[in-house]
């Protein structure tokens, strides 16, 4: 079936599936529904099955299909409507169907049967990457550099939004609003797995930018940097004509985009700013649970309406069709959501012939009704003393510069672990130190820089790219009596990839910048001098702190230097049993000589600033972690409102409700290779000021739970923690 670029539907005359939707009342927006505020337990069967054997999806039943999910015990469910393989499952009159279904409509049948059983419906929508466009229209493909052998090897072929696929995918995306009454939709895939080099991108950089596509990767290149930000506007800009669509045809369904690039680089270019186009931040990722906890506060900051959505897999990968995470990391995944006042979807994968495996959802039947009962007591304010700032434009590392773009023909994946993205890298280790020292924090981004004031410290992790208005609005902070700690680039390179005189921040760092960053070994070695002793006091016993990570040589100017650069005595890489090359044969010890400050101290106006030649807190130690997590205590200077004394796996979150006076504290355990080990701990409640604890309750069961009074606040304990508690906080403004 040929693929239609227009949609001339009569909604009268198409399916609505079964009535409106389960609680599909107006929020505060007007037309558009809450569902998403009511439905936090959530389901996503993959169905990623092409049509060319017709086994395939051939025992696919709607009853079989939602009654197999009904035992999950969920509130929600997505519904394909086509996949990556392109075919829809429903009888699409824009592009070609499953040949398995014949004259059948599995979306209806689907949509029918879940709202009979009290379950709202969400529609799957795979944008981009579509086989069949991909096949049928060669000219509305993605063009790597290298052509069509980036595509060998390769299972997913992709589509061009400045090309006709555009049209296409508006069309069929109309086509589905009109024929079906959904809950929502959910928009997958809207990000680039190459740079392209189409006819459609090439003449509209030369119209936009008045310049030729650059080949050679270089972020301190204007022209290189320009071409990906036009990536990042022109996905999003296809992302908000989806959006308008739903919104014109369908006022009362939420649409959203697959965010999970947001932790990943520089070649997807997902903006951050994608979502202005959603109307509540969702998407999947599948590295370990610190990298859960910290997309979750990304989608905090980001989310133009809570909850946010978070899901992940029931295998231990999306690879893997059949190994099922242990129950117990699937229940401390699952419940890291309500500790960040989230929704949850676990992923499922559908057998070839269109079947289920009951017993999964069998296990998730038995870990969903443990949410449930804490459902009602989210919601709330993410409340932290301390922020992380993430740079959606800083997804790249200085270390590609001068690579062609030939050499980067492996397709980007949205489902990897690691991004080595140096900034994100650093982000996540500052996150990571900052939970296992219960020191709860939230992170800041280029959309809510006004929110830098809510922060006692604001940290800067290696921040790569920094804008005037950013640099302008740490300055600002600090001079107000804010508290920021910086390292690496942060704030030496302009957003277009100049490299500025100095660091922007000079004068509130109290140093000066020499040159780009080295990567080599260095140690960062504390100073003796009494003003260090704090310093010195966090490293001990050790007299060093190992730094892999690459550093800046600094000049100071006004700050007061707390330790210092050491090289070790001969380079790392070098050394022979033929000449004398190497101090110890073993290792690559620290020298004698000092490189420069390392961390340095300085008061600006009503503030200060900490700043580290090296990212400290993206090195991977537990030393490491202990001491970046120490200075930032040392550095905020007062009590921390909500902290915590208990191992280091625990995340302590905090949600406040300022209107009703009353706090949600969380503990979930992040342990995720071993069986849940019983832990106990205190947690401390000093708010500060003139607010003071009145009564503390363990939920969900509502009953008062013991605390003494301590100092500022209350102290309560609590023993037996596997996976997760949660207790409730009422306080007074005195």
């Amino acid at each position: 079936m040929k693929m239609c670029l227009e949609s001339n539907l009569s909604q009268s005359a198409l399916a609505t599936g079964g009535g409106g939707a389960v609680g599909k009342e107006p929020d505060s927006d007007g037309a558009l529904n809450y569902w998403y505020r009511r439905c936090y337990r959530r389901f996503l069967v993959d169905m990623h099955i092409p049509d060319w054997d017709e086994k395939f999806l051939s025992r696919l039943d709607a009853g079989d299909f939602v009654d197999t999910l009904v035992k999950g015990r969920s509130s929600s469910v997505m519904v394909y409507c086509n996949s990556h393989a392109g075919p829809a499952l429903y009888p699409s009159k824009v592009g070609p169907v499953h040949k398995s279904l014949g004259h059948r409509d599995f979306v209806a049948e689907v949509l029918q049967r879940a709202r009979g059983r009290g379950l709202s419906v969400v529609a799957y929508y795979s944008v981009i990457y579509n086989n069949a466009a991909f096949l049928e229209h060669p000219d509305w493909r993605i063009v790597p550099f290298v052509g069509e052998e980036a595509y060998e090897g390769n299972r997913y072929g992709t589509c061009c939004p400045n090309s006709p696929y555009r049209h296409f995918a508006i069309a069929q995306t109309e086509e589905l609003c009109a024929r079906y009454d959904f809950d929502g939709i959910f928009f997958d895939m809207l990000f680039w797995p190459f740079a392209c080099y189409c006819p459609h991108c090439k003449s509209r950089f030369l119209k936009e930018e008045g310049k030729e596509l650059p080949v050679i990767v270089n972020w301190n290149d204007p022209t290189w940097m320009a071409f990906q930000r036009a990536r990042e506007r022109w996905m999003k800009e296809l992302a908000g004509l989806l959006t308008e669509v739903v919104r014109r045809v369908r006022p009362s369904m939420t649409a959203t985009h697959q965010l999970s690039p947001v932790l990943h680089g520089w070649r997807m270019a997902m903006p951050y700013d994608l979502t202005d186009v959603c109307d509540y931040a969702s998407g999947d990722f599948y590295g370990p649970p610190a990298h859960q906890s910290f997309v979750c506060k990304i989608f905090e900051a980001l989310s133009v309406r809570k909850p946010f959505e978070f899901m992940t897999s029931r295998c231990i990968h999306l690879w893997d069709h059949v190994t099922m995470k242990t129950a117990s990391k699937m229940e401390m995944q699952a419940f890291l959501a309500p500790a960040h006042a989230a929704g949850f979807m676990f992923i499922d994968a559908i057998d070839p012939v269109g079947t289920l495996n009951p017993r999964v959802y069998e296990r998730i039947g038995r870990i969903f009704p443990r949410l449930e009962p804490y459902e009602k007591f989210l919601g709330g304010d993410l409340a932290a003393d301390v922020a992380i700032y993430v740079s959606g434009e800083s997804r790249f590392s200085f270390r590609a510069n001068g690579t062609h773009i030939r050499d980067w023909t492996v397709r980007a994946d949205n489902m990897a672990t690691q991004s080595g993205m140096p900034h994100l890298e650093a982000a996540i280790g500052a996150g990571r130190s900052l939970q296992a020292a219960h020191i709860p924090y939230a992170v800041v981004t280029k959309r809510n820089l006004e929110s830098l004031k809510k922060y006692r410290v604001v940290i800067l992790p290696n921040v790569l790219v920094t804008s005037d208005e950013e640099v302008e609005a740490f300055r600002s902070y600090v001079a107000a009596g804010g508290t920021l700690y910086a390292s690496g680039y942060s704030s030496l390179v302009a957003e277009d990839g100049r490299l500025r005189d100095d660091f922007g921040l000079a004068d509130v760092f109290g140093v000066s910048a020499n040159k780009m960053m080295e990567h080599s070994l260095a140690y960062i070695s504390p100073e003796s001098s009494p003003e260090a002793a704090a310093f010195a006091a966090m490293c001990a016993p050790q007299e060093h702190l190992i730094h892999r990570n690459g550093w800046m040589e600094i000049e100071n100017r006004t700050a007061t230097v707390l330790s210092s650069i050491t090289r070790p005595w001969c380079p790392e890489n070098e050394g022979s049993a033929l000449r004398h090359s190497f101090a110890s044969i073993h290792s690559s010890p620290p020298g004698l000589t000092s490189q420069g400050p390392a961390v340095t101290l300085h008061r600006y106006e009503a503030g200060k600033a900490c700043y580290s030649a090296g990212a400290m807190e993206h090195e991977d130690q537990e030393v490491n972690r202990r001491v970046f997590a120490q200075l930032i205590r040392h550095l905020h200077g007062g009590t921390i409102p909500v902290e915590a004394t208990t191992h280091a796996s625990v995340e302590l979150t905090v949600f406040d409700k300022p209107a009703v006076h009353r706090m949600n504290i969380s503990l979930v355990s992040l342990n995720q290779d071993q069986e849940p080990l019983p832990c106990k701990g205190t947690v401390l409640v000093r708010p500060g000021g003139k607010v003071i604890p009145t009564a503390l309750r363990r939920l969900p069961g509502g009953e008062a739970y013991p605390f003494r009074a301590i100092p500022g606040g209350i102290a309560f304990d609590f023993e037996g923690l596997e996976i997760f508690a949660m207790w409730e906080v009422d306080y007074t403004n005195a």
